[in-house]
């Protein structure tokens, strides 16, 4: 961002902040009196949605490169005997090569 649009940020958020501590409110909680409980509530919670996705992505979600191979896939398949092999020899077919 230019120099420009910082200022202008940093002023918004000091004249918000400025406000805030003018403005009298009733706090129906002891935690809502503090200043920017919010915010650093959200920013928390936006952390811990992040590092807890990346620990179920790596633990939960991911399988290794030779999970097929070693457990066989969702169709009940069995695993593959070997690299590139097929568990069963394919069908022989003649093929003329004429039209059938």
């Amino acid at each position: 961002m230019k120099p420009l649009r910082w200022i202008a940020v940093a002023a918004l958020v000091a004249a918000s902040l400025v406000a805030e501590r003018l403005a009298h409110h009733e706090h129906e909680y002891w935690f809502t009196g503090i200043p920017a409980f919010f915010v650093l509530y959200g920013f928390v919670g936006c952390v811990a949605i992040i590092f807890l996705s990346k620990w179920y992505g790596k633990y939960g979600v991911q399988r290794g490169e030779d999970y097929y191979d070693r457990h066989g896939d969702a169709d009940g398949h069995e695993a593959l005997t070997g690299a590139g092999e097929d568990p069963a020899p394919a069908e022989q077919q003649d093929h003329d090569g004429g039209a059938a």
